[in-house]
């Protein structure tokens, strides 16, 4: 036998096997495995009675996005920390100019509080004053035009800002509409306004804006389907109880990067392309549409 021979099959069969692997997980439209064992050629309805099987329940109203052609990473870049005290700051006089409340204690509970680590702020009108108002809390379109008004009282809402969601949360008995940006007409759920309202008005506004800038220079990858995402939650969630989705988005997502300082005091991060899946709970949950890997 030529060893010499049969040693270089051997290492040009190694490289041609790490070509591809490399190419798998770099390239530009890289084939990914799924991630669960059923068949993909699945009818919608064999699809839901799989996830019902798991706790799972996707109503058949709920249609599933369609798979987009692959995509990028998104920069986003969000102010400092001083930009959101002084946010804070005009807040607590907005408060304190159109409620005239006498009762200091009240104000007090009033003021805007800083969330230390996702530098999010929530302010906690409580559905007083120019916060309270009677709610029609099953109407969609009810809800969006009060939460938009009161923003736009207090001036609170961002030219850009487009409604992401309106989710009901049964065990407080509460709606909450979310504003997001958009970056080429999809959802960038990194920066939000919430607005939480019970029956009589509107409760807590939580903020963290971000402004989208521009792809990341890498290639695109490919995007893993809206079902793959679903069976993934039901194997994570493991619940001893029916589940329903009421809700699944393609957006882009991912956690402020403390640690990224930019020069101008400005702070930026790379966003991933997600699903974002939302329960009957209110639960909200992100899952990586490129890789299937949970998002914080």
């Amino acid at each position: 036998m030529d060893w010499a021979r049969a040693r270089a099959y051997l290492l040009t069969a190694f490289l041609v096997v790490n070509l591809i692997l490399a190419y798998s997980i770099w390239g530009p439209t890289a084939m990914l495995p799924y991630l669960s064992e059923e068949p993909q050629d699945q009818t919608y309805e064999e699809f839901r009675e799989t996830l019902a099987n798991r706790k799972l329940v996707v109503p058949v109203t709920l249609s599933l996005p369609r798979t987009p052609a692959p995509m990028r990473f998104l920069r986003v870049e969000s102010p400092p920390t001083p930009d959101f005290l002084q946010w804070a700051f005009e807040i607590n006089a907005i408060t304190r100019r159109n409620d005239a409340h006498d009762d200091m204690a009240l104000v007090e509970s009033l003021r805007p509080t800083i969330d230390p680590q996702t530098k999010a702020v929530s302010y906690f009108p409580r559905a007083t004053g120019t916060a309270a108002h009677e709610m029609k809390l099953d109407n969609r379109e009810h809800v969006i035009r009060v939460a938009e008004e009161y923003l736009r009282l207090m001036a609170l809402l961002p030219a850009d800002a487009r409604v992401a969601s309106v989710t009901e949360n049964r065990n407080t008995g509460t709606v909450t509409v979310e504003f997001c940006p958009l970056f080429d007409g999809i959802p960038v759920f990194s920066g939000y306004v919430r607005v939480e309202m019970s029956p009589r008005g509107v409760e807590k506004v939580s903020r963290f804006w971000v402004e989208p800038r521009e792809y990341a220079e890498s290639a695109p990858k490919q995007v893993r389907p809206a079902r793959e995402a679903l069976l993934r939650l039901a194997g994570r969630l493991a619940s001893a109880r029916v589940r329903t989705v009421t809700e699944i988005q393609l957006g882009y997502y991912a956690g402020r990067t403390l640690s990224l300082a930019q020069s101008d005091d400005v702070h930026g991060w790379d966003t991933v392309p997600v699903w974002r899946i939302t329960l009957d709970g209110g639960e909200t949950y992100y899952i990586n549409a490129l890789n299937g890997e949970w998002e914080s």
